[in-house]
């Protein structure tokens, strides 16, 4: 009987609930950051660790599996297992390039077309370009971001076919000019009026910086390797005596010529931050020594041709001069394809042309002993130097 009271008695108290207010934070939360970083993880924000990782993206590092972009491809030999049967080359690279789909590679692609479609090349060649170019640029896209990485994949494709940096920096400028810049050009003007300086190179406006001195302005001036040739005029400014590098500038009535005739580094630089990245290979990122043979061959300088084919020795030279052209590409440490096949050349006919078969072709054709090393006629390089300027 108490046991059916003290139920019933439970039953008909009221219970009374109270509701727990929301939690509030005392102080906003911070991302912890890793140990000892300065820079910022460019897809989150947050520090990176020592060894360039982001903690906040992937737990202290990007996890196996994963990338900054998302899930990474797998390798080949791990594609091959989850196939249960062998992988090849193209299979694998057209498998990496589905994977890129994320919307990180958007920019990448865009930056790769842009830059292939200003070359003059056929549209196979573009095509294939452009494929090579975006698998090497998912290597290096961790490395050097999406604009250098896209810029080294482009040139290293064009280059591999034989064209020279000279070229590659000039299309590629078109997209980013600051691959084709070059050292500023450094004046001293007089505005009598005081008023604004403008300075016009083929009509077009150029932006410069300036510096008082005095009665006088400095003009630091940014050039680019297009502007070879060009015309520039000054506004509202008299250009002062001896106050302009004369190896540069030369006058033409009121107006100045540019000359130009030193290269751009740029590419150069990124190209070696793409090879000390070691996200491809050293080999990968040398010349094609095929495509630099056959764009610097013998056959286009005839006189040459002639006389080793004369004396025997056109099918030992080009021999050799195969061999060495591979080693100094090889070691080219950044040198133009062109200048290595010279000297490629010139060893290879010193190598296998015998001293009194030169002396002897010398006196029966009346040569010149300075323009002839070991029966290469030194002004006939002039055709692949006037080769490259065409190109």
């Amino acid at each position: 009987m108490r046991r059916q009271a003290a139920v019933h008695e439970f039953a008909n108290s009221s219970l009374e609930f109270q509701l727990v207010p929301t939690l509030k934070a005392i102080q906003s939360f911070t991302r912890m950051p890793g140990p000892g970083q300065a820079e910022l993880c460019e897809h989150c924000g947050s520090p990176l660790d020592e060894s360039g990782l982001c903690w906040s993206c992937g737990a202290g590092g990007f996890r196996q599996g994963s990338s900054p972009i998302g899930t990474a491809p797998l390798e080949k030999s791990e594609l091959a297992k989850v196939l249960r049967r062998g992988v090849g080359d193209k299979a694998h690279g057209a498998y990496s390039l589905s994977m890129q789909q994320a919307e990180g590679m958007s920019r990448l692609r865009d930056e790769i077309e842009s830059m292939v479609e200003q070359f003059n090349a056929s549209p196979q060649t573009k095509n294939s370009v452009k494929q090579s170019a975006e698998r090497n640029a998912i290597k290096l896209l961790p490395h050097l971001g999406p604009t250098k990485a896209a810029i080294a994949s482009v040139a290293q494709e064009f280059l591999s076919l034989g064209r020279s940096v000279g070229e590659a920096s000039f299309f590629i400028s078109k997209v980013h000019p600051r691959v084709g810049r070059l050292s500023s050009l450094l004046i001293e003007v007089y505005a009598p009026d005081g008023g604004n300086v403008v300075v016009r190179i083929n009509g077009r406006n150029r932006e410069f910086k300036s510096q008082s001195e005095g009665l006088y302005r400095r003009l630091r001036i940014p050039v680019y390797c297009w502007d070879e040739g060009a015309v520039m005029e000054l506004g509202s400014a008299v250009l002062c005596a001896g106050r302009y590098p004369a190896k540069r500038m030369r006058a033409v009535g009121s107006k100045f010529l540019l000359v130009l005739p030193e290269k751009t580094f740029e590419l150069f630089k990124i190209l070696e931050q793409a090879k000390l990245s070691g996200a491809i290979p050293a080999g990968e990122l040398v010349i094609d020594p095929i495509n630099v043979v056959r764009k610097y061959s013998v056959a286009k300088l005839p006189f040459t041709e002639r006389l080793l084919r004369a004396t025997g020795y056109l099918n030992a030279v080009n021999g050799r001069y195969s061999a060495i052209l591979r080693q100094n590409l090889r070691h080219g440490n950044g040198r133009m394809p062109r200048k290595l096949a010279e000297e490629a050349l010139i060893e290879a006919c010193h190598r296998e042309v015998p001293v009194p078969v030169v002396e002897l072709v010398v006196k029966r054709y009346h040569l010149k002993p300075s323009e002839v090393s070991s029966l290469l006629l030194i002004p006939e390089l002039d055709a692949w130097r006037r080769m490259d300027a065409v190109s």
